[in-house]
Order: C-alpha cells, then sequence, then structure tokens
C-alpha cells in the first residue's frame, strides 16, 4: 500500500492538481475573510480584495509548484525573482487571457452553459499552465524528472 502511494505521489500531474486544489480553497478563504472582517463593501473594494487574494495565492502556488511538483534542488534568489517568477505571471497572464477574451466567448456563442464554459476553462487553463510551467517556468529539461 504505502508503495502504490508513493507511486501516486511521484507523478508530478497529481502534485500539481494537488497544490492547485489547496491554493484555490487558499484563495476562497482569502477572500471571503477579506470581504467579511475588512467589511469590503463596494464593488471595487471586494474587486481590489480579489486581486490582493489572486496574487497571494499566484504567490503560493508558484512556490508551492517550484518546490514540490517540479522539485527544484537549487534557489537563486536573482533567477526565481527576475526570471522564473516573472515568466510564471506571463504564462498565468496568458492563460487568463486567452479564457476571458476568447474561450468563455467562443463558448457563451456555441450556446454552452455559463458553469459548463467556466469549468471547461479551468481545466483546459490548469492543463496549458501546467505545460507552460514545465516547458518555460521551471526548465525541468535541465533537471532529473
Amino acid at each position: 500500500m504505502q508503495e502504490t502511494l508513493q507511486k501516486f505521489w511521484s507523478r508530478r500531474i497529481v502534485r500539481f492538481i494537488f497544490v492547485g486544489s489547496l491554493t484555490t480553497f487558499t484563495n476562497i478563504l482569502l477572500i471571503t475573510i477579506l470581504v467579511k472582517y475588512l467589511n469590503l463593501n463596494t464593488p471595487l473594494l471586494r474587486s481590489l480584495g480579489n486581486a490582493f487574494a489572486a496574487e497571494v495565492c499566484l504567490l503560493l502556488s508558484f512556490f508551492c509548484y517550484r518546490q514540490f511538483v517540479w522539485q527544484a534542488k537549487s534557489f537563486h534568489w536573482h533567477k526565481v525573482l527576475l526570471y522564473e517568477l516573472t515568466i510564471y505571471h506571463l504564462s498565468v497572464a496568458s492563460v487568463l487571457a486567452l479564457r476571458i477574451l476568447l474561450l468563455f466567448p467562443l463558448l457563451d456563442w456555441l450556446g454552452i452553459h455559463h458553469a459548463l464554459n467556466a469549468l471547461i476553462g479551468i481545466a483546459l487553463g490548469a492543463a496549458s499552465s501546467y505545460a507552460l510551467s514545465d516547458k518555460f517556468v521551471f526548465n525541468v529539461r535541465t533537471r532529473s524528472k
């Protein structure tokens, strides 16, 4: 049983989904706390709170993905902050832009229910983020898998 669990956790995609789920939950919890306890009672304040919560979770996910999912061996602040984190933000922004500006309107035009449309966008966004992170952000080609 232990060997089966180790094999399961050794798969990068499983760790990616696990971390993504945790950071999604953290994002929802954080925005809920911000709205409730900081009394963000206008659309603008809620949007700012949402942006703050999203950025905090984006940073959290970056470091979790880097260490837990891709299991980076070295940590050079200059490379991490100026290169990897910048590329990570750009890759996430590009995925979100495609979801918001292309995919959602297209599926909406095709008559796909908005909830299913969002789920399709999340699934394709996660797959795109994984591929971009694997190829460009964490550059696993130079590390042992």
